[in-house]
């Protein structure tokens, strides 16, 4: 049925007025969910990639008029229709859309839910978890009367079911049949080959993780295999080994890269320059950052390039040709020396 004679005039301009007096509030109940989901998020520790309203805060008066006709909603609009606000939350792993659900059934009332997640009755098929919430029962008071009983729309997908539904979103085709036969069976497999992909992201989050556990195994245990190669979690599993007194959590990317341009290959070339350069390293952060019980500390890669400056020629020469102040060169120099008349007197 067209809008025309489901939608008579006088039925239009009521529900344009109810629009116009409800948009603000809806937009005011997407700020509320937004603000509920990033404090949940944050405290949950889940790493995500994009929190924000849909393209629209709200669905345009058009958009609406064109869900009541097709839906033949007669009465009651407003609360037939569910996804009148709506926000967004795209995670990067197949894994935390469970955690982004949990989250999601303890801080606010859910109404409905489609977590469905595979073909649908679209071509687009992979497309994201959906709920339709309203605020908590917590929320009261004069600054929640208004909008605590309106709904809004939780989209979660994770950036691959993004992408699917950012290209699909372009496309005039709205249902199966529309699609010409001969491409219907590429539309699937472009699905498919998204699902595909999202699988494998996954099966390699969850490699990382295990082999992360075993290095904290080894480091637990004091079995650290130092003939390893140097990547960014062997790293930053030695640093932890070595040092157990510092709160190390992870190590910049490219100070790997820096290791390999000055030849270091496996984690045994790096610690055999941590053990020479140990006599002097100490006393030098201690003067650098002061002798106090609380006092900053060098940052991992920090500690990494120190020990590089007092015992790696080559690294020392580059550093002093980038003309850097003379006081921490003359420094790093007055250290050096040390170093090297501890081995001299060693070797007596």
């Amino acid at each position: 049925m067209s809008e025309d004679l489901f939608l008579s005039p006088n039925l239009k301009n009521k529900l344009k007025r109810e629009y116009e007096e409800l948009k603000s509030l809806y937009e005011g109940l997407v700020n509320e969910v937004l603000y509920i989901l990033r404090n949940c998020i944050t405290k949950n520790e889940i790493k995500i990639h994009r929190l924000a309203p849909r393209e629209t805060i709200i669905k345009t008066f058009e958009s609406l008029c064109e869900k009541v006709v097709r839906k033949q909603i007669k009465n009651n609009h407003f609360e037939a229709i569910e996804d009148i606000a709506g926000v967004r939350v795209i995670c990067l792993y197949r894994s935390d859309l469970e955690q982004l659900s949990s989250v999601i059934f303890e801080n606010f009332n859910v109404i409905q839910v489609d977590t469905s997640r595979r073909w649908s009755k679209t071509p687009f098929g992979y497309s994201s978890d959906h709920y339709v919430v309203r605020l908590p029962k917590e929320c009261k008071g004069p600054r929640y009367n208004k909008i605590k009983d309106l709904k809004c729309e939780i989209q979660v997908r994770t950036i691959l079911m993004d992408a699917w539904a950012s290209v699909s979103h372009h496309l005039d085709y709205k249902q199966q049949i529309d699609i010409p036969r001969e491409l219907r069976t590429d539309f699937g497999a472009l699905a498919g080959l998204f699902y595909v992909a999202d699988t494998h992201f996954e099966l390699f989050k969850e490699g990382i993780e295990e082999s992360r556990a075993k290095l904290i195994e080894t480091v637990k245990q004091d079995m650290f295999d130092l003939d390893q190669e140097i990547n960014l979690d062997s790293l930053t599993a030695y640093l932890k080994w070595k040092f157990p007194e510092r709160k190390i959590k992870s190590v910049e990317s490219d100070i790997v890269s820096e290791l390999r341009k000055y030849g270091y290959q496996n984690i045994r070339q790096l610690d055999d320059k941590f053990n020479i350069a140990f006599p002097v390293l100490k006393q030098l952060e201690n003067v650098i950052f002061g002798y106090r019980i609380w006092r900053p500390r060098w940052a991992p890669s920090g500690l990494i390039r120190k020990c590089l400056e007092l015992t790696d020629d080559a690294y020392f020469s580059v550093l002093k040709s980038r003309l850097l102040p003379l006081q921490p060169l003359k420094r790093t120099e007055k250290y050096r020396t040390k170093l090297r008349r501890k081995k001299a007197d060693a070797s007596n």
